[in-house]
């Protein structure tokens, strides 16, 4: 491969030559025609079997809502891979509005609010239906099609599913077929490990269905971490609006059905297989297809309220807009953001390769912010966004995405990666200044080991990002790094999800290692490892803002005095001295 970078200050521009073979020094660059519609590449299929733990269902770059099915084995509590979604399993039992990108417990985490079509009478309640036998169907690949911002598959029940999605909203056609009971389960309990509480209310006057779910249980069935990852951190709200009346409603709760109810409550808890087999709450809505087969809804999801979810809908989806339009709003979106980088030659499976794997990259961090502004805090208060901040992100896999992922960011979505860096540091303001290593939503996890946002922050400013708070991102990281936290000691949640951000730091300060024996970390090793990186990040980040004293501590080995210089202070740009209403 041969290629030519070009940085700017705020944009970042790549062109890449798929050409076999090395051409000689100073040979001139490619003259092959540059693709400009890189989302016509992309195909959200790859991936999603064989542990690759992506999803192929609609989404948009960096979006709150990927609308996706969710396939399953036999096991209501569980599905059929990590993210919800396997290739190699073509039987489904509903399209969830959340999914997580590659993520590496099984199951990981949302998969939230599964919407269900089944063309059948609902005589019993689908919480009953443990095995997914009778309200799940199957489908062949032959009629399923994933493209960026949109996905359709025609079910073995012979309903066809089409989806598109906005940044925080979606809408969908229903066709069912016209001789059999037509039908939408919401499974608002059956998010993919589970939940605390759901809610759910139809509302026939005005065509509505409404919701939430409270969940959370990052990786909750894996064995280190125990009961501690199994609680709850954050609450989907829903708003679901149709283009057409009911015929009927109902409800479930656990095996209870009840047909004519509009309201049920109720969740599933957080074990796994029989202990949680069972249980759960939803609804359904019934449509009369005799002489229209087609049903649409369109959907807004918040993590703030459902006033929130119901504004994201207005703001987005309008009350007329249909599939392909928003699909086609959609790709727009993806060759935006895919443009970044131009390729050239190759052939098109080469190009197909690439461009998807950019597409996954955009995949996260997610929006969790309203239009509004507001959105949850680590604290599960509500807040708004910082002057000049486009948007809260949430979603940080610490450990993953500060090798690669957000040196991307910096060069690509520069003005995603300060959103992002600021996001981080707001949720550390509302945990009490500690940064969590993987933030689910606005939750803390603990999940996998060392201080990864020092890491982070250190390399996007590196990288020329300063939208966000610098000064107080890094004494916030640095405080993390040199003062003990009172749970230093504590062995909660590990050895995968220990609850210190920096495990016993008194030790690890004096001894410049993490023995393993006391380290009350993942593993000593591992841990020293990490702190080191850390460490060396914050001193070469001091040393850009002229913090000489915080340099030579971190820069120096345990017991020993740096003589290093250090380097003159770059200028530091605050997100605070330029005004720019939230988007």
């Amino acid at each position: 491969m041969r290629r030519l970078l070009t940085v700017g200050a705020a944009t970042a521009s790549t062109v890449v030559a798929l050409l076999p073979g090395i051409p000689p020094a100073g040979a001139a660059p490619t003259t092959a025609a540059q693709v400009n519609h890189g989302a016509r590449y992309v195909d959200p299929l790859i991936g999603s079997s064989k542990g690759g733990n992506t999803f192929p269902g609609a989404s948009l770059p960096f979006g709150m809502i990927a609308w996706s099915p969710t396939s399953t084995a036999g096991d209501q509590t569980n599905t059929a891979a990590a993210g919800g979604y396997s290739y190699d399993t073509t039987r489904l039992r509903g399209f969830s509005l959340t999914h997580l990108n590659g993520t590496g417990c099984h199951p990981g985490a949302a998969g939230d609010i599964p919407i269900m079509p089944y063309a059948g009478s609902v005589d019993s309640s689908p919480s009953a239906d443990t095995k997914d036998a009778k309200y799940a169907a199957n489908f062949s690949h032959e009629e399923e099609k994933a493209e960026p911002g949109r996905y359709q598959v025609k079910l073995d029940n012979d309903v066809t599913t089409d989806l598109a999605v906005s940044t925080r909203a979606g809408v969908a056609d229903f066709t069912f077929p016209r001789d059999r009971p037509a039908n939408l389960l919401f499974r608002v309990s059956n998010s993919l490990n589970g939940s605390e509480d759901a809610h759910i209310e139809m509302d026939s006057a005005h065509r509505k269905v409404t919701g939430w779910v409270e969940t959370g249980a990052f990786c909750g069935r894996r064995a280190n971490g125990g009961t501690n990852n199994r609680k709850s951190y954050y609450r989907l709200y829903f708003s679901a609006a149709f283009d057409r009346a009911f015929s009927a409603t109902g409800t479930w709760h656990d095996d209870r059905l009840s047909p004519g109810s509009t309201r049920a409550d109720g969740g599933e808890g957080y074990a796994t297989g029989a202990d949680r087999a069972g249980r759960g709450s939803g609804g359904y809505v019934s449509f009369d297809t005799e002489h229209d087969d087609d049903v649409r809804m369109r959907v807004g999801i918040s993590y703030v309220s459902l006033a929130g979810a119901e504004a994201n809908l207005r703001g987005e989806i309008p009350r007329n807009a249909d599939v392909p339009e928003v699909a086609a709003s959609g790709q727009r979106a993806w060759d935006r953001a895919l443009s970044g980088v131009k390729v050239s030659g190759g052939t098109e499976d080469r190009r197909t390769v690439f461009y998807t794997a950019l597409y996954h990259a955009f995949q996260q961090p997610n929006v969790i912010s309203d239009r509004d502004g507001r959105y949850p805090g680590m604290d599960r208060r509500v807040h708004a966004l910082a002057r000049g901040q486009k948007a809260q992100y949430g979603n940080f896999s610490g450990w993953d995405q500060y090798r690669a992922h957000v040196q991307l960011l910096a060069l690509l979505q520069p003005r995603v990666a300060g959103d992002f860096a600021q996001s981080l540091y707001h949720f550390a303001q509302q945990n009490k200044g500690v940064w969590d290593r993987w933030v689910h939503i606005s939750g803390a996890t603990h999940v996998m080991t060392g201080d990864p946002s020092a890491a982070t922050l250190a390399t996007l400013y590196a990288m020329g990002v300063r939208d966000f708070d610098v000064r107080g991102a890094f004494d916030s990281l640095y405080r993390q790094a040199t003062v003990p936290a009172p749970d230093q000691l504590s062995d909660a949640g590990c050895p995968g999800q220990c609850v210190s951000a920096r495990p016993n730091l008194t030790q690890y300060t004096a001894l410049g290692y993490a023995p393993h024996d006391t380290c009350h970390c993942w593993g000593g090793a591992a841990e020293t490892l990490e702190g080191s990186v850390a460490d060396a990040a914050l001193a070469q980040w001091a040393r850009m803002l002229g913090r000489d004293e915080q340099y030579r501590a971190n820069a120096a080995p345990t017991g020993s005095t740096s003589s290093i210089p250090p380097r003159h202070p770059t200028p530091v740009t605050s997100r605070h001295a330029r005004p720019t209403a939230p988007g």
